[in-house]
């Protein structure tokens, strides 16, 4: 049963997760425009950020819905999975090249992406596959679910509010400064 706990948390932490960060960039046409611009200082794109940016947007609304339903949540994971090990990439990349990219990860924070926001996505990505490895269980009562639902919003909420979690233990560093 603690499996299937599990991977409900873990289903409603990446649902809502990859909800919002997809209605952060998709909710109007200067959001997205925006999260293709701080994608740029990564170098040159072959068809340029904004359609890597849209189907980035895309990619994580299609993560928020598959995860939802119990005949799909297998496929959302492993989206999910693949989604934050680009991501952790990505922002590797740009670390080791000293660019800075400013994170739109939920839609405008301002943070530059760096090793908290890798940690976060790395997390992200084992919590993901870890629930992906977990075979299929029973169903779970009202309590149990209930309470895998509520650890898996708390969850999501940390992982919303990275950035700002992160300036509470740390120096935050922004695009602004």
């Amino acid at each position: 049963m603690i499996g299937a706990q599990f991977v409900l948390a873990a289903r409603v932490l990446i649902g809502l997760v990859f909800a919002v960060a997809a209605v952060g960039k998709l909710a109007g046409r200067t959001r997205l425009l925006e999260f293709a611009d701080s994608l740029a200082p990564l170098g040159r794109s072959p068809v340029g950020w904004l359609p890597i940016a849209a189907g980035t947007a895309v990619a994580e609304l299609a993560v928020a819905v598959l995860v939802g339903f119990s005949p799909t949540y297998r496929l959302g994971l492993g989206l999910a999975t693949a989604v934050m090990l680009v991501f952790c990439a990505a922002i590797a990349r740009s670390m080791r090249l000293g660019r800075r990219v400013t994170c739109r990860c939920f839609g405008r924070s301002g943070a530059v992406l760096g090793r908290a926001h890798l940690v976060r996505n790395a997390l992200l990505a084992g919590s993901s596959a870890a629930a992906l490895a977990v075979p299929p269980g029973p169903g779970l009562g009202l309590d149990t679910g209930a309470a895998a639902t509520l650890v898996g919003a708390f969850a999501a909420l940390v992982a919303i509010n990275w950035d700002g979690l992160a300036g509470l233990v740390g120096r935050a560093d922004t695009a602004n400064r």
